[in-house]
């Protein structure tokens, strides 16, 4: 019985040797030559190859994946695998991606557009609206005509852009005439036929009044009107039309 617990014992304590000794072969072969990764971002190409052999570690840029940067200038290390503080093996290659630097902004050809729809369109560009100016001009449509920069000048980031617009032709505005009590197809007749738009009649009854005579009008007798406003009109109907329509 002592022999046979002698002879566990002593199997037991073998296999843990072994073990320990395979444990500190492998760290002594693998992680005792491991050396730690080293942070290369913001360095030039030079100064990343020179660090890495000084640990022998290999250096591979990856020149399809360079990318733009806002903080890391043009020709530098941006990126880097396996990243800064890891541990590799002698010789192992360490790939670098490059930044390209600030993009190079380009200011939007802005002509013809509203106002709105040019700080949108310069927005997407991390560019601004600046100073906006306008004119009247019965030959040119409305729209932005000029602008400083010119489109396609480099531009620095939220750089604001001037532009100059013109309103188109002056709106044609007349004072409104009182209408009450003229025939209805006659007024509108008259303002369509100078670009005036009427809207469509509601229609009233009226004791006393003739059908089809104005009883009311929007808006009102000496407003001054443009072409984009809607004219309204109150309207007289026949009494047969207002027995025949249905009660409210």
């Amino acid at each position: 019985m002592l022999r046979l617990l002698f002879r566990l014992f002593y199997g037991a304590l073998l296999t843990a040797v072994f073990v320990g000794a395979a444990w500190l072969g492998f760290r002594r072969a693998i992680v005792g030559r491991s050396v730690t990764v080293p942070d290369l971002a913001g360095k030039s190409p030079e100064q990343a190859v020179a660090v890495a052999h000084r640990l022998g570690l290999q250096v591979e840029e990856q020149t399809a994946r360079a990318r733009y940067d806002e903080r890391i200038p043009a020709g530098h290390v941006l990126l880097q695998d396996p990243e800064a503080g890891s541990l590799a093996k002698p010789s192992q290659v360490l790939r670098l991606v490059m930044s390209l630097g600030p993009r190079a902004l380009r200011v939007p050809d802005l002509a013809g557009l509203a106002p709105r729809a040019a700080a949108v369109k310069l927005s997407r560009e991390s560019l601004e609206l600046g100073p906006a100016s306008w004119y009247r001009d019965p030959t040119a449509p409305a729209g932005i005509v000029a602008q400083e920069p010119e489109a396609e000048t480099p531009a620095g980031k939220g750089e604001g852009v001037r532009v100059l617009m013109s309103r188109g032709p002056a709106e044609s505005r007349i004072v409104m005439p009182d209408f009450v009590g003229q025939d209805a197809e006659t007024v509108r007749a008259r303002l369509e036929k100078f670009g005036y738009r009427v809207g469509s009649a509601r229609f009233e009854s009226y004791e006393g009044v003739r059908p089809n005579t104005i009883l009311k009008q929007f808006p009102p007798a000496g407003y001054p009107l443009t072409g984009r406003e809607v004219v309204s009109l109150t309207v007289s109907r026949s009494a047969d039309a207002a027995a025949g329509a249905p009660r409210s």
